[in-house]
């Protein structure tokens, strides 16, 4: 657009080899034509115009102050070698365009200004709804963990009660067969010293009463060993209520917007359900088809449990993020949430069963290891496991956590 011009005020130099008339012409030959040099200026302004003309054009479609890069190689805007010869600089340009002081291109930063704002407080509403879920389920899951262990105590209590009755059973029995003992050792003495020896008979009697009375007094240190356990699990379940009352009433607490408590979230029904929950709200963890069917066929009866681990997990995911590190190793800072954490599976249990340690997910083999316990006892009904893929960003997926296992406890050494 536009072809190269000269600056204003730039002397005209004959072109070259043109030799200068000074001899003046003949008569009767018509004066040739001078060129005018207001022509020249007018041709000038005329390109300064088109320039500027295509600059405004510029900032009422795009919003923003081009660069000269911005209309290289674009055949519909001059280019800007031409605009350059012209004005000296692209700075200058744009001086002489006085858009440094315009104030259309002021009103556009503004709202530059405006829209940025709002989308940081945006962010930062956004941030403060995540921290109120998270406030809201710490509250439920402190009222369940609290009820949970509020049953566990008293079904302890009343399981102590029980050995305490049985271990005094125990010990009454023990005192008889250590009393009938002492009697026939009487009576073996008194019949040896008359005959010179014990018949076979009593001797087997007295084999059965040793063995009894070494059953009773096991059976007796067994019931001991029983009711000391239930003792210190009480007094941790004590310990443990209380630091949920605690987090329950902080929770609580901050679990409010704008004055209005939180409304409660019913628990999971099941663990199905519980990881459909935990998918929709976990940001960084990431679950596999696989452990969607496996929570399937868990029968754990607290999911609650499930759902609470695997947001403590995603937690942990979103630590495990951060290529640099986070200071401290995976364990740790599982410890740190309250997870039970297991660090890998054994190598034998891995070689026996390896179909059971692996899944599919996004066409990439994920091998499993790292995983969490939850519950206590035996049986699925009391224990369930979530099995992990830990990705560095070395492999075929991007670097994070994987759920690939969800619900019963995968096959190892300690089962068939």
């Amino acid at each position: 657009m536009g072809k190269r011009s000269r600056r204003r005020g730039e002397p005209t130099e004959p072109q070259e080899g043109a030799e200068p008339r000074d001899e003046p012409a003949p008569e009767g030959t018509p004066l040739p034509l001078r060129p005018d040099g207001r022509l020249r200026e007018v041709a000038l302004l005329v390109e300064e115009a088109d320039y500027l003309l295509a600059l405004y054009r510029w900032i009422v479609l795009t919003g923003d102050v081009p660069r000269a890069q911005d209309w290289l190689r674009r055949e519909e805007w001059p280019h800007p070698d031409y605009v350059i010869d012209v004005y000296g600089s692209w700075e200058k340009f744009l001086q002489h365009a006085e858009i440094p002081s315009s104030p259309l291109l002021a009103r556009v930063r503004e709202a530059d200004d405006e829209r940025r704002s709002v989308a940081a407080r945006q962010q930062q509403a956004e941030r403060e709804l995540a921290r109120v879920e998270d406030l809201r389920r710490q509250v439920e899951t402190a009222k369940r963990r609290r009820e949970a262990a509020d049953a566990e105590r008293t079904e302890l209590s009343a399981r102590a009660e029980r050995l305490a009755g049985q271990l005094e059973r125990a010990e009454a029995r023990a005192a008889a067969a250590e009393a009938h003992l002492a009697e026939r050792r009487q009576h073996a003495e008194s019949a040896v010293g008359a005959r010179g020896e014990a018949s076979d008979e009593w001797l087997a009697a007295h084999e059965a009463l040793l063995y009894e009375l070494d059953t009773v007094r096991a059976h007796r240190e067994e019931l001991l060993r029983q009711v000391e356990e239930l003792r210190e699990a009480a007094a941790q379940d004590a310990k443990a209520i209380a630091h949920l009352s605690t987090t329950l009433s902080e929770a609580a607490g901050g679990a409010e917007i704008d004055g209005v408590a939180a409304e409660p979230q019913e628990p999971p029904a099941t663990v199905a359900e519980a990881v459909e929950r935990a998918a929709a709200q976990a940001q960084h963890l990431v679950f596999t088809r696989a452990a969607h069917e496996a929570a399937a066929d868990s029968p754990y009866r607290r999911p609650a449990d499930v759902l609470d681990t695997l947001m403590r997990l995603d937690d942990l995911a979103a630590l495990y993020a951060d290529p640099e590190g986070f200071g401290r190793s995976l364990g740790q800072a599982a410890d740190e949430l309250g997870l039970t954490w297991r660090q890998n599976v054994s190598e034998l249990a891995r070689s026996r069963k390896p179909h059971a340690y692996s899944v599919t997910h996004d066409g990439e083999r994920l091998e499993l290891g790292p995983h969490v316990a939850i519950g206590s006892g035996s049986g699925a009904g009391f224990i369930a496991r979530v099995y992990l893929h830990v990705a560095d960003g070395s492999g075929g997926v991007p670097r994070g956590l994987y759920v690939g296992h969800v619900g019963r406890h995968l096959p190892d050494t300690t089962t068939a």
